[in-house]
C-alpha cells in the first residue's frame, strides 16, 4: 500500500478542495431552508473522503481549513460547532476505521466498524454535553439555557393543538419542556446516525474509485463495541430519570450509546438470518419499520446490549456451518 499522506502538490490542492467543498455545504445549511436540511446530510462527507481516498493527513487539513472558512464567514461560533460536531467526529471516524495508524503501525486491529462509530459517538456526545454544562452554569439553570428552543417549540406545538392535530387534551406548555430537554440527546443520536452512514457511503465512494487502502470489511461479523458501552448506556438510562442537568446528561449518553448498541443488534440480526432464502426480504422488513416507527431500535438496543454479555454471533458461527459468503 502506497503512502497515501505524501505531501505532494496534487494531494494538497485535494485537502484544499475538500475542506472548500465542506465549509460551502455547512454554509448552506447555515442559511436553513429545506434545501439546506438535506444537504445537511452531506455535511461530513467531503472531509471523509479525502482522509479514506488521500490520507489523514489531508482529511485532516480539509477538516481544519473547513473549520477556519466558517470562522470567519458566517461566525465564529459556526466555525466552533462545525468543527465539534462534524469536521473532528468526521475525521476521527475514518481514523479509527483505517485502525488507528500511528509510528507507522495500526493500534486498532480488530473490530474496526465498532471502534469506527465509537469515534464520532465520543465526540458528538462529549460536545453536547459540555454545551449543557457551559450553558447551564452560564444561564444559571438549564431551563433558562433551553428557553429558547422551549419557546419554538411552544409556538409549533401551540399551532398544532389549535388546528386539532393533537386534541384539546395536550398542555402545549408541559410538552414544549419536555421537547426541549429532549432536543440535545436528539442532535447528538441524529448526528451520529449522519456520520455512521456518510462513513459508509465515504468507504464506498473510495473503493469504487479503488483509493480504499484496505479490503471492506465483513461489517456484520466485525461490528463488536467495547463492553464499557454497554455500562455508559445503563447509567444514561438512570441518569435520565433525573431532572435537570444530570437527566439532560443521562438523556446524551442514553441516545447516542442505545443508538450504537442498536447496530450491535442489527449485525447480530444480519449474522442470524445470513444464508436464510429470506433473509433480504426479513432485512428490508425490518429497516422499514425502523425507519418509519423509529422505536423498535429500543429492541435492537436491547439485543447489543445482551451480545456484549454473551456473544451470540461467536455462538452462532462455533454451533456449525453458516452460509456466510458475502460482507454487509
Amino acid at each position: 500500500m502506497s503512502d497515501k499522506n505524501a505531501l505532494s502538490w496534487p494531494n494538497f490542492a485535494v485537502s484544499i478542495l475538500g475542506g472548500v467543498a465542506a465549509a460551502v455545504i455547512f454554509a448552506v445549511v447555515a442559511r436553513g431552508g429545506f434545501g439546506g436540511l438535506l444537504l445537511a446530510h452531506l455535511a461530513p462527507l467531503p472531509i471523509m473522503i479525502v482522509a479514506f481516498s488521500f490520507g489523514l493527513i489531508h482529511g485532516a487539513t480539509s477538516a481544519i481549513l473547513a473549520s477556519i472558512i466558517l470562522s470567519f464567514w458566517p461566525h465564529p461560533v459556526i466555525g466552533m460547532g462545525y468543527a465539534l460536531l462534524v469536521a473532528a467526529p468526521a475525521w476521527s471516524a475514518v481514523y479509527a476505521a483505517l485502525g488507528a495508524p500511528r509510528g507507522g503501525r495500526e493500534r486498532l486491529t480488530r473490530n474496526l466498524p465498532g471502534w469506527a462509530t465509537l469515534a464520532p459517538a465520543t465526540f458528538l456526545a462529549t460536545a453536547i454535553i459540555l454545551w449543557l454544562i457551559v450553558s447551564t452554569l452560564a444561564f444559571g439553570s438549564l431551563d433558562e439555557a433551553l428557553n429558547p428552543i422551549r419557546a419554538r417549540a411552544f409556538i409549533l406545538l401551540d399551532i398544532m393543538v389549535k388546528e386539532r392535530d393533537l386534541g384539546d387534551k395536550i398542555d402545549p406548555t408541559t410538552l414544549s419542556g419536555s421537547v426541549a430537554r429532549a432536543v440535545p440527546a436528539f442532535l447528538a443520536a441524529y448526528g451520529l446516525l449522519i456520520h455512521v452512514v456518510n462513513l459508509w457511503l465515504a468507504a464506498r465512494i473510495a473503493q469504487a474509485s479503488k483509493l480504499l487502502g484496505r479490503p471492506w470489511p465483513d461489517i456484520a461479523s466485525e461490528f463488536r463495541l467495547p463492553k464499557p458501552v454497554g455500562g455508559l448506556f445503563l447509567s444514561g438510562i438512570a441518569l435520565a430519570f433525573f431532572q435537570g442537568l444530570a437527566g439532560a446528561i443521562g438523556l446524551v449518553l442514553a441516545t447516542t450509546m442505545g443508538l450504537l448498541l442498536a447496530f450491535q443488534g442489527l449485525a447480530v440480526a444480519h449474522i442470524y438470518l445470513r444464508g436464510s432464502r429470506s433473509s433480504a426480504l426479513v432485512l428490508a422488513i425490518i429497516y422499514f419499520t425502523l425507519g418509519f416507527l423509529g422505536w423498535p431500535l429500543l429492541f435492537f438496543a436491547a439485543l447489543g446490549v445482551a451480545d456484549l454479555i454473551f456473544n451470540y454471533r461467536v455462538r452462532k458461527t462455533d454451533a456449525g456451518p453458516t452460509a456466510m459468503q458475502k460482507p454487509d
